[in-house]
């Protein structure tokens, strides 16, 4: 059976209306749903790609689903394709002679048999200093904290240079805000000012995600997102979550702050489909999509 192209559907995850939106694409398949957004590059050619600020389309489950569902999401009608594939893809799956396929990751921990993240001391003791000296934490559900998320997410962007379409983030946020499978951790000074926030989805598989965060650059703000991030895996372990995804990150001092809480790194492939000519006319846009993770 073959999966057909349908509307976004009210689950949860990288495939559901709420992260889409009305225009977003999904195939289902055997409990699986994966998610593609779709727009013209340039406002002229016609782009297939993983949905805006998600980790990947959402792949998961057996072999035989995985390789339905994707053989659908390849045969959508667009001149250029990016597909990550995500953590879940199984091995066996490969790129269809023509593709490019690009070796990227993200950073995850799981919950161990002796019944911890594995995080070691340091963080811990990072995390307490802030608590008992510097601030609190909490966590939310509401529609201002996702305003901090926000907020935060695109100061830390403009502080880098780097692109963050706010207005687009801003209807994401407001549509997850709404969803049972996300949630907020807050990081407040004593001054009670919001130093760091993130906000998390929890998808289909049990997978927590730090999807968006941000911090106020200060003193205590590299403890307070350490803070932060210990409370959001204590919601997602009761949450009944058994791994949690840092996201992963090109930046080199980002992903050495992740590795630094014991996650490891999890290799994830990006499949890209062009013309020709592509990589010639577009040359940054194509470095940008094929730059590999420097751990592969």
């Amino acid at each position: 059976m073959t999966p057909l192209a349908s509307p976004p559907s009210s689950a949860s995850g990288f495939a559901s209306k709420a992260w889409l939106g009305e225009k977003g694409l999904s195939f289902s398949l055997n409990g699986v749903s994966v998610g593609l957004a779709q727009t013209r590059l340039r406002g002229v050619l016609p782009l297939t790609f993983t949905p805006p600020w998600a980790l990947h389309v959402g792949l998961h489950g057996e072999l035989e689903t995985q390789r339905q569902l994707m053989s659908s999401c390849l045969a959508t009608s667009s001149l250029l394709q990016v597909l990550d594939l995500g953590p879940s893809a199984h091995v066996s799956l490969e790129a269809p002679q023509g593709w490019h396929e690009v070796k990227r990751h993200t950073r995850q921990c799981t919950w161990s048999e002796s019944g911890s993240w594995g995080i070691g001391k340091t963080r811990h003791k990072q995390a307490q200093r802030f608590l008992r000296d510097e601030g609190s934490v909490r966590i939310s559900h509401d529609v201002e904290a996702w305003h901090h998320v926000h907020a935060l997410h695109l100061s830390s962007r403009s502080r880098k240079g780097l692109a963050h379409h706010g207005a687009a983030l801003s209807s994401l946020l407001n549509r997850l805000a709404t969803q049972s499978w996300t949630f907020v951790v807050l990081a407040h000074n004593r001054e009670g000012e919001c130093v760091a926030s993130g906000g998390f989805v929890i998808l289909p598989d049990q997978t927590c995600v730090y999807a968006f965060g941000g911090q106020v650059r200060s003193k205590v703000s590299g403890r307070a997102s350490v803070a932060m991030l210990l409370a959001a895996m204590d919601e997602a372990r009761n949450r009944g979550c058994s791994t949690f995804d840092f996201g992963g990150s090109q930046d080199p001092g980002v992903d050495q702050f992740y590795a630094e809480f014991g996650a490891s790194v999890v290799p994830m492939r990006r499949w890209i489909r062009t013309p020709w000519w592509f990589k010639r006319c577009f040359p940054r846009q194509w470095s940008t999509w094929t730059t590999p993770s420097r751990h592969f």
